[in-house]
């Protein structure tokens, strides 16, 4: 910028000097060489930024010193690499719960016809399918849901082993029957039932 002003002053003193000296000179044939002259020196002071530019090492023309053309490219492919992770879980996300919801409506109606049970929830990730299921007469008795009074409970102990083992049965031939619906591998299905206290 100091180039530029001290350009732009040097053309004004000198168009001044010009306008002075032509005054002073009579009209004759000295004027008209003095004009030439004077011309050729306002072309020569027009040009000189241009005769500078030339004769300058390409390096100088810009200042760049102080200037780094990496300064902030790492946090700018950071912050990127953030979004883009972002981004893909979300896509991740959307997916699975679209083919969760996919794998419930092929399979709700035969897991409520075969087993008498609904689906609670559907997860889907890389390792494979977690399935939780739950009583489908739960399940139409909690959106009705009427105070039952409270009954007797009595505990006995051969009972829960035998309800477990009747469990693991029924949840395994739920996965397999899942598994032949889903057409996939029976080992990536996890198959589990709700309890009936804690769905609140």
């Amino acid at each position: 910028m100091e180039y530029f002003h001290d350009w732009v002053t040097t053309l004004i003193v000198f168009l001044l000097l010009a306008i002075i000296l032509e005054l002073l000179l009579p009209t004759s044939t000295m004027k008209r060489y003095a004009d030439l002259v004077l011309g050729l020196m306002m072309i020569v002071l027009l040009l000189q930024p241009v005769f500078d530019l030339v004769h300058t090492d390409p390096s100088e023309w810009f200042d760049l010193n102080g200037f780094s053309f990496y300064e902030g490219a790492t946090e700018m492919e950071n912050k990127i690499n953030q979004e883009k992770i972002e981004i893909q879980a979300a896509h991740d996300a959307y997916i699975s719960e679209q083919v969760a919801a996919r794998l419930s409506s092929e399979a709700q109606a035969e897991l409520e016809g075969e087993f008498d049970l609904s689906f609670r929830a559907i997860s889907v990730h890389e390792g494979g399918i977690n399935v939780l299921v739950s009583d489908a007469d739960d399940q139409r008795n909690t959106s009705v849901a009427a105070i039952e009074p409270v009954k007797e409970v009595t505990v006995n102990a051969h009972e829960t082993v035998e309800e477990t083992v009747d469990e693991d049965s029924i949840l395994s031939e739920v996965r397999a029957r899942l598994a032949e619906i889903w057409e996939v591998d029976e080992q990536m299905i996890q198959v589990s039932l709700e309890e009936e206290g804690l769905n609140g």
